[in-house]
């Protein structure tokens, strides 16, 4: 009889165990769905602002009108195909995340992404300096490459202090590289050595928040597709990102 209360005990104590880890990571995953539809929606008010603007002034001919539409279009389209991802982006916390590799040209790639914030740049008193080099093709998945550029220009354009943000890209036969540099605050060597961890935050460096998912999910991208994030940074003095991928998805 005792053995049995023993065994009932225990098998509760393990059900319950198993019922708050899922209660947490579904926590877990609804902190970052919130934070990968938020950020999308950045550039997507910067455009919409920017119409407002036009129209209050006055100051706009019917091309100019077209284009920003066309633009505000293709943000929509990518919100939208951003929150239907997010199932993969769920799968980061059971290490079965699912890339979907395709060619296409990086350089085309970056400089839509440039695009999408000069909005949001321009509303932070910040711009965006991106000056194409030669073409590199790659065979990556677009969306994660895509979501990568994106939370670490968010990122660079939120803590810059107003001041240039720089993009450089190059490669080689095998590898390819993005750098974004801004003009910040910078992050201290503790808060470099935690900054990739799920939930954490550089508070005492960043003042205003941040890298509590966002890097998070650079880093767990970055790792599924082979490659490496460095930063380098000091107080008072920036910082620099640097996303080393494979040319090749293997």
């Amino acid at each position: 009889m005792k053995g049995d209360l023993q065994a009932e005990n225990d098998r509760l104590r393990t059900r319950v165990a198993e019922l708050e880890a899922a209660v947490s990571a579904r926590d877990d995953f609804l902190a970052i769905a919130a934070h990968e539809l938020r950020n999308p929606m950045t550039p997507i008010l910067g455009q919409v602002e920017r119409l407002n603007r036009m129209v209050t002034h006055g100051s706009f001919s019917v091309a100019q009108v077209s284009g920003a539409l066309g633009l505000l279009k293709q943000l929509i389209q990518l919100f939208i195909k951003r929150a239907t991802t997010l199932l993969d982006v769920s799968r980061m916390t059971t290490g079965r995340l699912q890339l979907h590799a395709e060619t296409f040209e990086l350089n085309e790639l970056v400089l839509r992404v440039v695009k999408a914030h000069e909005a949001a740049a321009e509303h932070a008193g910040s711009k965006i300096v991106y000056a194409q080099e030669r073409v590199l093709r790659v065979y990556l998945d677009p969306l994660a490459v895509e979501q990568i550029l994106d939370n670490v220009l968010l990122n660079a354009l939120r803590y810059g202090g107003g001041r240039p943000v720089a993009i450089m890209v190059g490669g080689d036969d095998a590898r390819v590289w993005m750098t974004v540099t801004d003009q910040g605050p910078g992050i201290s060597p503790a808060d470099r050595n935690r900054i990739f961890e799920r939930f954490e935050q550089a508070v005492s460096s960043r003042t205003q928040g941040g890298f509590g998912i966002g890097l998070w999910v650079v880093g767990q991208l970055v790792q599924a597709m082979g490659g490496e994030i460095t930063v380098e940074s000091a107080l008072n003095q920036g910082s620099s990102f640097k996303v080393t991928l494979p040319r090749v998805l293997q």
